[in-house]
């Protein structure tokens, strides 16, 4: 072959190549990623909600004040700096200026007083931080101050956690929904809202006039950039229908798939599963408003009865998927202990019929709340009625979707047990199995009281030990069981490229290295 033409080939392939330093492949603008979501989302308000789908979607939209690190500790995002008094109780929060809403206005304070009022008053880790605040003011457009009434050494980690995002709105944007729901979405991320179309998705596409922070991003920090034109979302409750439209590329990403097609889809092409960098935790929460459960001996007997390893080997399937941990905290939290470990995992059916027969249980249905498309609901509940019924429980599993189970635990009556999925947090103190008006409604003034000290100090070692005896006391009150350690199985197209996945789904900073 004559060497021109030898040299025209090369230079073809060269073409079609994607660019590349060190070997790794660079970012490509263009495509449209479809994201199988394993549940409707309840809303697209994240303020509104404690709903994890809801939160992973809405974040590419709206950005709060300060974000997570891959540490998983709070840094600024649309905040510039923060200044903390040496009391503690005053924060101020300088904002960044030129962010710029998706309507075209430029973010100020009176955003910001407007929105996290609003997320104070109907946001269930917002009333309890707000329950904290003596004032909350501007002192110009872009200069905000929290004074507090005790001191509070994780305001900024408050702020920041994504799983009830304190993200801001347009003031205009909440003045015209007023106590109701929101009527516009519109926030300041790298995608703007476009689309929602019930039990169907929900599409977001690039906002060319995004503001981006300049730093190396970082977990959830530092700079975003949207390389891909849109993302649509959309409900796909089946977990083989979500993998199989991954294998035929009708869907470039798919949510909590079964870790039992671990191996198998490990050896397909068009298809990469991968495991979620940190585990949730699987807690059956028992109903301590109403029922047979408001009874401390029951909630004893209910422990007793269960053992979590058979649960979790039915729940995750693949070894890889689970672990066993007695702690509210996953095993890489720098404050993880295994304090009341002696509570957990007890298995014990004989002592769960003797605190059963203290209790003066007569045999009347626990009613059990299970949800039907969430693997780990629907999978661990027969394993776990299997113990109970051993023990003596009647129980009565009712299977329903996602947005009825919502509904019906969130009333005081009408049912007994729910299962929950809690993610890893920050710090214990904003774990949501903590908060009183949180499902299940945990009232506590001894656990209360530890909280307000781990908010109040700042050494270490002192907060160390004050949530070694709070867990100690979690145990010992029985809000709920917690069952063990989870990992999410989801997969994605070779093709999607820059995916991390820590905390939480984003996909800023993320392309397709072919286009749909």
């Amino acid at each position: 072959m004559p060497a021109r033409i030898v040299a025209l080939c090369i230079a073809l392939l060269l073409l079609a190549v994607p660019v590349t330093q060190g070997g790794a492949p660079q970012p490509r603008r263009g495509g449209v990623l479809h994201f199988a979501l394993a549940a409707e989302p309840p809303t697209l308000d994240p303020h509104a909600t404690t709903a994890l789908v809801t939160a992973y979607m809405m974040h590419h939209v709206y950005e709060p004040l300060f974000t997570l690190n891959s540490r998983l500790e709070p840094v600024p995002m649309l905040a510039e700096r923060v200044t903390i008094a040496p009391d503690r109780r005053t924060y101020t929060i300088t904002l960044r200026k030129g962010v710029i809403f998706h309507h075209g206005r430029e973010m100020t304070s009176e955003d910001v007083i407007a929105s996290l009022t609003r997320w104070g008053r109907i946001n269930v880790r917002g009333r309890v931080v707000f329950a904290n605040v003596e004032s909350f003011t501007a002192n110009d457009p872009h200069t905000v101050v929290f004074r507090l009434k005790e001191p509070n050494v994780l305001l900024v980690t408050d702020l920041g956690w994504w799983t009830m995002p304190a993200v801001i709105y347009p003031k205009e944007v909440i003045e015209e929904a007023g106590p109701g729901p929101l009527r516009r979405f519109i926030g300041t991320g790298p995608y703007r809202f476009v689309e929602y179309i019930p039990d169907r998705h929900v599409r977001l596409e690039r906002f060319d006039r995004y503001a981006a922070r300049t730093e190396e991003p970082d977990g959830m920090s530092g700079r975003r950039t949207a390389y891909l034109d849109a993302i649509v979302f959309s409900t796909v409750p089946d977990a083989a229908v979500r993998a199989a439209q991954v294998q035929r590329n009708e869907t470039q990403f798919g949510e909590i798939l079964f870790p039992d097609d671990y191996e198998r889809l490990r050896r397909e092409s068009g298809i990469v599963p991968v495991r979620a960098p940190l585990p949730s935790t699987l807690a059956f929460v028992l109903n301590k408003r109403s029922g047979p459960m408001t009874n401390l001996k029951m909630r004893q007997a209910f422990l007793a009865a269960l053992d979590a390893g058979p649960i979790l080997r039915a729940t995750y399937g693949h070894q890889e998927f689970y672990r066993l941990n007695p702690s509210l905290l996953p095993k890489e939290h720098h404050m993880w202990t295994d304090s009341g470990k002696e509570f957990y995992s007890q298995g014990n059916t004989a002592r769960a019929r003797k605190l059963l027969e203290e209790a003066g249980y007569r045999g009347e249905p626990i009613r059990w709340l299970v949800i039907a498309e969430f693997p780990w609901a629907a999978n661990s509940a027969p394993v776990a009625k299997s113990m109970l019924d051993r023990a003596g429980f009647t129980v009565d599993l009712q299977y329903m979707d996602w947005p009825t189970n919502l509904a019906r635990r969130g009333r005081f009556e009408g049912w007994d047990v729910t299962p929950v999925h809690f993610s890893a947090v920050a710090d214990p103190t904003l774990h949501i199995a903590l908060t009183p008006t949180y499902v299940g409604w945990y009232e506590s003034r001894e656990m209360s009281a530890f909280v307000t000290l781990l908010r109040r100090h700042m050494d270490p070692k002192v907060r160390a030990e004050l949530w070694r005896r709070a867990q100690l006391r979690f145990w010992q009150d029985i809000p709920m069981v917690l069952i063990g350690d989870g990992f999410f199985m989801h997969a994605h197209r070779p093709e999607l490229a820059g995916y991390k996945g820590l905390p939480s789904h984003y996909f800023w900073n993320t392309w397709l290295e072919s286009r749909r």
